[in-house]
């Protein structure tokens, strides 16, 4: 083949991995959003095309890429701002336009990256501030906040809305909440062996250049490629396959009393409460009872746990009234792999339901064990 024609094949973009419902959605976010901040900015401001078109560049990113780095609401606002600082310094700084021009952009984009803003259109908004003409010059300082954080907030608050309105968007993308670890903590189970979390933020910080993803996206492409490379070399293994069928349950009504008293007969740490269907519709563990009993050090646990039984044994106090809600379903024809993650990080059990929510069966983490155990042994 042509050299030249091969450098030019491997120009073309990579295939798009994004549905088109998807993207005629973002299309029409996009539009929205900028339908209404520039609307609401003419209507009030007066129109201003070319801050509109760092607006519409915004849009883009907010709306097409809301899980962006790029797309956050520090870094839209911020970015405006900074940059806005540096196209009135440039404009006043130099009587050149175009030396003008390069240094509010220059200046802009430095402020960002110092700041971790980083916001492309924020270069529009710093150009605009030098070559927006004599009525935008003479605004000085008070361009930073009139349109500038205007157009910003409108149009942060345009995509708040629109992202939030869509289906399987959350705008914006908030950090995990993660536990305080010190020097010699011990790590967490899915990182104790093979590729660790600290792997691949390092990996990320060693490539020296800006890289448009999360350590959070990278996490979570990362753990569904486990998923998937699990799936292939362990067949597809349903929930259904390792479930144990027999599931010691209550019911809401059940007494306190009678609930303690069928953990401890199974020795087991969890009960899962089903409805008069059958239906799971809540969780009860030892960890419920301690936090009832509102013991505080592990001498007290049996005694305050055994006053809260009499005490609300008298009262006839239910199940309902201290279980807990959110209990782990899974369908019985999901993947294993689905449990592994979250089983790791500490989750008793796994409720196996049909469509309607009925128990079919119980997954605790020695089934799972169990399971990788002998998939262990057929895969070598």
């Amino acid at each position: 083949m042509n050299p030249l024609r091969a450098a030019w094949l491997r120009l073309k973009p990579d295939p798009s991995n994004v549905p088109a419902a998807e993207q005629l959605r973002s299309a029409l976010a996009v539009a929205a959003g900028v339908l209404a901040t520039a609307g609401l900015s003419a209507w009030l401001l007066g129109s201003s095309p070319l801050l509109v078109a760092a607006v519409g560049a915004s849009a883009v990113i907010l709306l097409a890429l809301p899980t962006s780095p790029l797309a956050q609401p520090w870094a839209l606002v911020g970015g405006y701002l900074v940059c806005a600082a540096a196209g009135v310094v440039g404009a006043h700084a130099l009587p050149h336009v175009v030396l003008a021009a390069a240094l509010a952009v220059g200046l802009g984009t430095l402020g960002m990256l110092l700041l971790r803003c980083l916001h492309p259109p924020g270069g529009a908004v710093a150009l605009f501030a030098v070559i927006g003409g004599e009525r935008v010059v003479a605004l000085g300082w008070q361009y930073l906040l009139m349109p500038v954080l205007f157009n910003a907030l409108l149009l942060l608050a345009a995509a708040l809305i629109i992202n939030n309105l869509m289906p399987g968007r959350h705008y914006p993308r908030l950090l995990p909440q993660e536990l305080e670890r010190g020097p010699d903590d011990e790590a967490e189970p899915r990182d104790r062996l093979g590729l660790r979390r600290q792997d691949l933020h390092a990996a990320l910080r060693g490539y020296g250049h800006l890289v448009d993803v999360s350590n959070e996206e990278l996490d979570e492409i990362v753990e569904q490629a486990e998923q998937l490379a699990f799936r292939r070399a362990f067949g597809e293994l349903a929930c259904a396959d390792i479930m144990t069928h027999v599931a010691f349950t209550v019911r809401p009504d059940t007494s306190l009393l009678e609930a303690w008293r069928t953990l401890r007969r199974h020795r087991l740490v969890v009960l899962l409460v089903v409805d008069s269907l059958n239906r799971v519709v809540g969780v009860l563990g030892l960890e419920d009872f301690v936090s009832a009993a509102k013991a505080r050090t592990a001498c007290g646990v049996r005694d305050r746990i055994l006053r809260l039984l009499r005490f609300n044994f008298a009262r006839d106090a239910s199940t309902a009234s201290i279980m807990r809600r959110e209990v782990r379903v899974v369908a019985a024809d999901a993947h294993v792999a689905e449990l592994v993650e979250p089983m790791s990080r500490g989750d008793h059990l796994a409720a196996v339901v049909d469509g309607e929510r009925r128990l079919l069966g119980v997954i605790t983490q020695s089934d799972l064990i169990a399971a990788l155990y002998r998939g262990c042994g057929s895969v070598s």
